[in-house]
């Protein structure tokens, strides 16, 4: 696995360096196929070659939700994917640069979980107070489109945008609920854990590199998302509230997991005593 990961570097970074060096190709969504700039991504190849060779576990799983952040336009590729009546612009070559990034991440979870001791279930309340948050989140991101108006999205009023805005709810409200409910352990764990991880990632990382860019614009004095004719406000309610929605599915999720795995377990060993 560490090989793995070394060449994963050596050939990323191979990459980033060529784009860097002004050979990138034109991307359809708004600047580069990562959130970070090209120097940044080859620096971040070579520390990440030096911490595989250290194995610090807790470097690691840093590394790991920064390209995993870095990649977060892979949200959109999703949803443009799934449903290109969106109008969202479809990248493939830039997709697959984003997935490279995360498979360096996913090989970097995978030598950091192998490298720290088992960890601790979380206690109860933290799922249920994750799933609370991401209903709250939610709300507030319709909320605040309430308050611009539902006509004000930049997709049109087709059937697209009608699949959308149910997922969007099913996501922000029946999946934190099964996600700490006894109903929703009557699934098959993988049906609830990879919605769970996936969205909750990709939001968090997607909407909180762009809390951070707007952050940084406000700071330079610069106007936030001036393509897009929305209030400033609009932005400082809806971009966190994701973040918040993004933050407390994976919480939720994380409780899941620990709270299913236990139920296992807990058959097994009545199997075994039956036995």
């Amino acid at each position: 696995m560490r090989r793995a990961v070394l060449a994963w570097a050596a050939a990323y970074g191979v990459l980033r360096i060529w784009f860097a060096t002004g050979h990138a190709p034109g991307w359809k969504l708004p600047g580069n196929d990562l959130l970070v700039p090209n120097w940044v991504a080859v620096v971040g190849c070579l520390i990440t070659a030096l911490a595989v060779i250290t194995i610090r576990p807790k470097l690691l799983w840093l590394l790991a939700a920064g390209w995993l952040a870095a990649a977060g336009f892979i949200l959109l590729d999703l949803v443009a994917a799934v449903l290109p009546g969106l109008g969202i612009p479809f990248d493939p070559l830039g997709m697959l640069c984003r997935l490279g990034a995360i498979a360096g991440a996913v090989l970097l979870a995978l030598i950091a979980r192998a490298h720290q001791p088992t960890p601790k279930a979380w206690p109860p309340w933290v799922a249920v107070t994750g799933a609370g948050l991401a209903v709250v989140g939610c709300l507030t991101r319709l909320g605040a489109q309430a308050v611009v108006g539902f006509g004000q999205t930049p997709f049109g009023g087709n059937r697209s945008v009608i699949i959308f805005q149910g997922g969007f709810l099913l996501v922000g409200t029946a999946l934190p609920f099964l996600l700490v409910s006894p109903i929703g352990r009557r699934f098959p764990r993988w049906m609830l854990l990879l919605p769970g991880y996936v969205i909750g990632a990709g939001m968090s990382a997607y909407f909180g590199v762009g809390l951070i860019q707007m952050i940084v614009a406000v700071v330079q004095g610069e106007p936030i998302f001036a393509d897009i004719a929305l209030p400033d406000s609009f932005f400082w309610v809806a971009v966190p509230a994701y973040v918040v929605w993004g933050a407390g599915l994976l919480a939720a999720t994380r409780g899941y997991q620990f709270a299913s795995t236990k139920a296992s377990d807990s058959e097994c060993d009545l199997q075994v005593t039956h036995g």
